[in-house]
């Protein structure tokens, strides 16, 4: 029995089907089928019961199926006691999250961790938020924004790194032609520039710790890329709705400007998702713990092609 063989079975269970398994698994489908048949044929019976677009398990799947997670935990747990024990013995590590704010979210924690650690090999992949329960079984850790899903994530380990909130951003060339709305009702005569989260429009719910307030835009712009909808803002196209950290560079350049401040959105937080055998890994642990130090320096990096010390002359 070959164990990258149940790698696979673990996957086409959490994916639900051989095209999404071979997705997250970054493989041919046909290199999906044929191990996943490998491993039918050396246990001697089918594991799924198979229909055009859907693969479930059949009994003698559901009855291999905590096997085979207790075959590949102990895999897991070799491998991490080994680590314990020589932390100078090359190492890897692998981080999935959602791809909303990756380069402002994601990098910062990262480059931190990398700079103080001796990890050589580093696996870094966004999806969709709604991917993430199904890529959960091949990685070691998952940085997740808001409240993970149950029954999902209810076998996972859960570390709250921080929270962040959202807030109202416009460019001073808009402002100067629309002018400055003084309280949220006026939002809806301003050009409102919306997300969309791939089943709908996102609501802006908005409080000042005393009244809250919802506005449901009928955007003049529609996007479900936030790097797009800040651009727009920044470009005097309308008010936009961002994380406070995603703005910090374009507001302290002057780029955009904080409307309505003492309205935001409630907090979100952040969360580090791992399976709890794993923290005898030293290198995941120091992850979680360097993502859970830097988490206030969020939007600090640069991420524009800027020098640092482009002040300083040679």
């Amino acid at each position: 029995m070959d164990l990258e063989d149940i790698v696979v079975f673990l996957q086409v269970v959490a994916s639900g089907s051989l095209s999404s398994a071979a997705k997250v698994l970054r493989k041919p489908k046909a290199t999906v089928s044929h191990q996943l048949k490998r491993l039918e044929e050396g246990l001697g019976v089918p594991l799924f019961v198979r229909s055009a677009n859907n693969m479930s398990l059949n009994q003698a799947g559901i009855e291999f199926h905590e096997h085979a997670r207790s075959i590949r935990r102990a895999c897991e747990r070799a491998l991490d006691n080994i680590l314990k024990n020589k932390e100078n013995l090359e190492t890897r590590i692998s981080v999935a999250s959602s791809s909303e704010f990756a380069s402002n979210l994601i990098t910062p924690i990262l480059l931190h961790f990398l700079d103080n650690s001796r990890v050589l090999d580093v696996n870094v992949m966004t999806f969709p938020r709604e991917m993430l329960a199904d890529v959960r079984e091949q990685y070691d850790c998952i940085l997740y924004l808001g409240d993970p899903p149950l029954p999902q994530f209810s076998n996972m380990s859960a570390k709250l790194l921080g929270r962040f909130r959202f807030g109202l951003f416009a460019s001073e060339g808009y402002l100067a032609a629309r002018g400055l709305p003084e309280r949220p009702s006026e939002l809806l005569a301003h050009n409102l520039l919306g997300y969309h989260d791939g089943q709908t429009v996102a609501t802006w719910r908005l409080t000042n710790g005393r009244q809250d307030y919802s506005v449901r835009p009928s955007p003049s712009l529609l996007s479900n890329d936030y790097w797009i909808v800040k651009l727009s803002s920044i470009h005097h196209l309308g008010i936009c709705l961002v994380p406070e950290f995603f703005a910090k560079l374009e507001e302290t350049e002057g780029l955009l400007t904080r409307v309505l401040p003492e309205w935001s959105s409630s907090d979100v937080p952040v969360y580090a998702l791992f399976w709890s055998h794993r923290l005898n890994n030293p290198i995941l642990r120091k992850l979680i713990e360097a993502a859970e130090a830097q988490f206030g320096e969020l939007g600090n990096y640069l991420y524009a092609a800027t020098r640092r010390d482009s002040s300083k002359k040679e």
